[in-house]
């Protein structure tokens, strides 16, 4: 019999199956169990005997319960899977009939975005870059909290200097860039030193990221003490050594950039060679430089090199020497011409003793005769009288007239009536020689040069010559190596390269310096390169800046941000005598901050980088060398900035009144600002008001005068325009500056030029001599054209600049005055002059004192008719 475990196998189990759309009915007639039943079936299980209607009846009942069981659990299972396999399918084809209907339905407001998005879709490209900034969009955050501590503070500090309206507004500036246009005695340092109190006191930006650069070593000095004294009243014990970190000239700089380069880093500047190799600055300014015995030997050496090597440099040496021993031609019209001529007649009669004297010097120095030279006293009727020649040269038709050489005593006289000291007597004869004879003439001046002179000129000179070469439009003549430096440094202080602007000039066929600036621009590349070479390396000052210049950028990327970051708080004092060089330095160097994003050290605020320039335009005289005041005037456009702020300080701390307008009325005719003008509030002398002495120069007069201020212990300046002029000076005061040396108080007499009185004072100033313009330079007139430093309608730039500089000289002048000021001049006009600062005195202003005859009008050529009388 089949077991229970496989009924399914069994006949019954189909009819279980048949029935499995039904439930089942239960039958009532199925014996219910008892303990007699119970007991029964326990035993017929053990022994596994199958009861047919027993298994029947527990079959009916198993497929009852079963079904239900199963049902209910087939229900729920089948629901649960259903629902899941129909959700997913429901889902699929829901969002592809959505998608359908939505993309149609969607499509038009779908189109009305996307056509709202700026324009179309962009492909993927490299980002765009922008004009390279030199400032950022900032502010000092000088709050009016802190205005008003510093306003506090400074008044406790310095209670009787306080700064006017105009100073604090340069004290407090905000913005990226100032411009502070600084006249005369209107107390700029001590405002610059304030300022430097508010960045590092009140704003603490890092000593490390302050600069103030100036051009002299003096004024370096000078601006340092006052430095440690301002910030020690504020408790700031600043050493030496630390304000010469902050106060730097330009030429500290710039080496300092130079010396971060490798290969440079033990390089010299050329100006301040020295036998000390370990000075750092010499006494002086590079505006003013004067080659030293180190400088010339160097450039000696490399001279004599190019002359025994290069064949063209021999060449144009060769001619330049020859010209170099021919009398220059003077105008007719030239001052020394003009003074001397109406003496002609008397120079004449002392003319043959003048020949006999300098022969017999030249004899017993053992220098004449020379060989090649016949001696000769040959006539020569100039003016319609007769001067004599010392020789005659036939083999190149060329007289020769001797000169004194500079070994004999200086107070050698001419032994005859009338007679006076040697050197004038040739001077005057030379300077007549120049003007009006048109045969050709040799000087010479010097045993030592005089053969080997004879020898250029007869073509039989072996040695490299050493001689004095003048260009067209120079006062005078200079050392041939001196006036290679001097003429290359104005070009490039221009911001041109030197060898490269030589090769654009345009000169006419035949100039008489065509072959000096040839030989300048073969010279001037050897030289740079020689320095170079040398072990340190040598670089002059300019080709440092231009080596970090805007045209020479890509060095930047050399330099560590350690040289940089000092500069990025810069303040510049003396701006109006700043080159093109210079300004493009400042430039790229800003340029370069910005590109790599330095900010500026600082324990506050947030800081970034600057620039205060303050300067005066009426006080820049230093065009001669290629300076501008152009820069100080076009500061926002060489100094572009989002915000920018400008000062001017009027205030003059000096003078009285009737000074600052006696110089004012002079400089106020070259172009400028139109709303400068100068207010004098030194309280110790406004009421003394004194005017400017204004007469033809009175020996007499002037050393009266001296003798009466040292007498009342005032401080005395003498200035000069001519340094032949303070020879003169010093004999007609000679009284009163021995008496001085012998009270122990030289000091208060000091005798300067023009050009370097800037920056000083004294109760009383003497000038001596016009400041006037008589001479045209083509060179530089070329030059200057090149550089785009004129008006480009001006063919003749820097004649018109130097006229311009002529009358800011005067400013400078005489602003030097406390009280009292004396000009002596000559009002004559025989002499032919582009420009004289005397022309623009109005005799009838009361801040003039205008002695003897007045000056007239000029005229402007024109005749006109009388007007009609109705």
């Amino acid at each position: 019999m089949d077991s229970p475990t496989t009924d399914t196998n069994s006949p019954s189990s189909q009819t279980a199956n048949s029935a499995a759309m039904k439930p089942p009915a239960h039958n009532t007639n199925v014996p219910k169990g008892g303990f007699f039943g119970g007991l029964t079936n326990f035993i017929l299980d053990a022994v596994r005997f199958e009861h047919r209607s027993s298994w029947k009846a527990g079959h009916l009942i198993g497929v009852a319960e079963g079904f239900e069981s199963g049902r209910d659990h087939g229900l729920k299972l089948g629901r649960d899977e259903g629902r899941a396999e129909g959700r997913l399918e429901g889902k699929t084809e829901g969002l592809e009939e959505g998608f359908a209907e939505g993309h149609s339905l969607g499509l038009d407001e779908g189109k009305l975005i996307v056509e709202l998005r700026p324009g179309v879709a962009e492909e993927p490209a490299a980002p765009g870059t922008k004009e390279p900034a030199l400032f950022k969009d900032w502010k000092f955050a000088i709050t009016p909290e802190m205005e008003a501590e510093i306003r506090r503070d400074v008044a406790h500090y310095l209670p009787g200097q306080p700064p006017s309206d105009d100073q604090w507004k340069m004290i407090l500036s905000t913005t990226p860039t100032t411009s502070v246009v600084a006249g005369a005695g209107s107390g700029k340092s001590t405002t610059m030193v304030l300022r430097l109190i508010v960045l590092y006191h009140y704003l603490k930006i890092d000593r490390a990221n302050l600069t103030v650069v100036t051009f002299t070593r003096e004024s370096k000095l000078d601006f340092a003490k006052k430095v440690r004294e301002v910030f020690d009243l504020w408790g700031y014990e600043v050493t030496e050594k630390q304000s010469l970190e902050i106060v730097r000239t330009f030429h500290s700089r710039i080496l300092s950039f130079a010396k971060s380069i490798d290969g440079l880093n033990d390089v010299k500047a050329f100006e301040f060679l020295d036998k000390n190799l370990s000075e750092d600055e010499k006494d002086g300014s590079a505006l003013k430089m004067k080659l030293g015995e180190l400088q010339l030997d160097i450039m000696n050496k490399l001279y004599q090199d190019l002359y025994e090597g290069d064949a063209t440099f021999r060449g144009l040496i060769g001619r330049l020497y020859q010209r170099s021993l021919l009398l220059d031609d003077l105008d007719k019209d030239d001052p020394q011409v003009l003074e001397r001529k109406d003496w002609a007649w008397a120079m004449s009669k002392l003319d043959r003793s003048l020949n006999a004297t300098l022969e017999d010097l030249w004899s017993a120095a053992g220098h004449w005769p020379i060989e090649g030279v016949v001696p000769s006293n040959k006539k020569i009727r100039l003016l319609g009288k007769d001067f004599q020649v010392n020789g005659y040269i036939p083999e190149y038709d060329t007289y020769v007239i001797l000169g004194v050489d500079d070994s004999e005593p200086g107070d050698l006289r001419l032994d005859v009536e009338y007679g006076s000291y040697l050197r004038k007597h040739v001077r005057d004869k030379r300077t007549i020689f120049q003007a009006f004879c048109d045969r050709r003439i040799v000087y010479l001046s010097s045993y030592q040069q005089a053969a080997h002179s004879v020898d250029a000129l007869r073509s039989r000179a072996i040695a490299c010559p050493t001689f004095w070469y003048k260009v067209r439009g120079e006062i005078g003549s200079s050392y041939i190596m001196e006036a290679f430096y001097s003429n290359a440094s104005f070009i490039e202080n221009l911001g041109l390269d030197a060898v490269s602007a030589i090769k654009k000039m345009g000169l006419y066929p035949n100039d008489p310096d065509a072959d000096f600036f040839h030989a300048l621009g073969i010279y001037w590349a050897a030289f740079n390169q020689r320095l170079l070479d040398m072990s340190p390396p040598v670089m002059t000052f300019n080709s440092m800046f231009a080596m970090f210049s805007e045209r020479g950028h890509k060095n930047f990327l050399a330099v560590p941000d350690s040289v940089l970051r000092p500069m990025t708080t810069l303040l510049i004092d003396e701006f109006q005598d700043v080159g093109a060089n210079t300004i493009s330095w400042v430039r790229a160097t800003f340029r370069e901050i910005e590109r790599r994003g330095l900010s500026v050290n600082t324990f506050g605020a947030p800081a970034h980088a600057s620039l205060m320039a303050v300067g005066d335009d009426w006080q820049s005289i230093y065009g001669w060398r290629g300076s501008s005041p152009r820069f100080l005037m076009d500061f926002s456009k060489e100094f572009r900035s989002p915000a920018h702020t400008q000062v001017f300080m009027q205030e003059n701390h000096r003078s009285h009144q009737w000074v600052v307008d006696a110089a004012e009325s002079i400089v106020k005719k070259t172009p400028g600002f139109a709303n400068k003008h100068g207010l004098a509030v030194n309280k110790t002398v406004t009421g003394n008001q004194v005017p400017v002495w204004v007469s033809e120069s009175d020996d007499k007069h002037f050393a009266e005068m001296a003798e009466k201020h040292y007498e009342a212990g005032h401080s005395i300046l003498v200035l000069y325009r001519k340094r032949d002029t303070k020879k003169e000076a010093e004999k007609t005061l000679a009284r009163v500056i021995q008496r001085a040396r012998d009270e122990k108080q030289s000091k208060k007499i000091k005798l300067l030029t023009y050009h370097s009185s800037k920056g000083l004072q004294a109760d009383a100033v003497f000038l001596l001599g016009d400041c006037e313009v008589t001479n045209s330079s083509p060179s530089k007139n070329d030059f200057y054209s090149q550089a785009c430093m004129g008006n480009s309608n001006d063919p003749c730039g820097y004649d018109t600049a130097q006229q311009q500089e002529a009358l800011r000289t005067a400013y400078v002048a005489i602003t030097r005055a406390v009280t009292y000021c004396y000009w002596y001049i000559s009002w004559s006009e025989k002499v032919p002059a582009s420009e004289k600062a005397s022309r623009h005195i109005v005799a009838n202003e009361p801040f003039w004192n205008v002695a003897g005859p007045r000056p007239e009008s000029r005229s402007d050529g024109i005749k006109r008719k009388a007007p009609k009388v109705s």
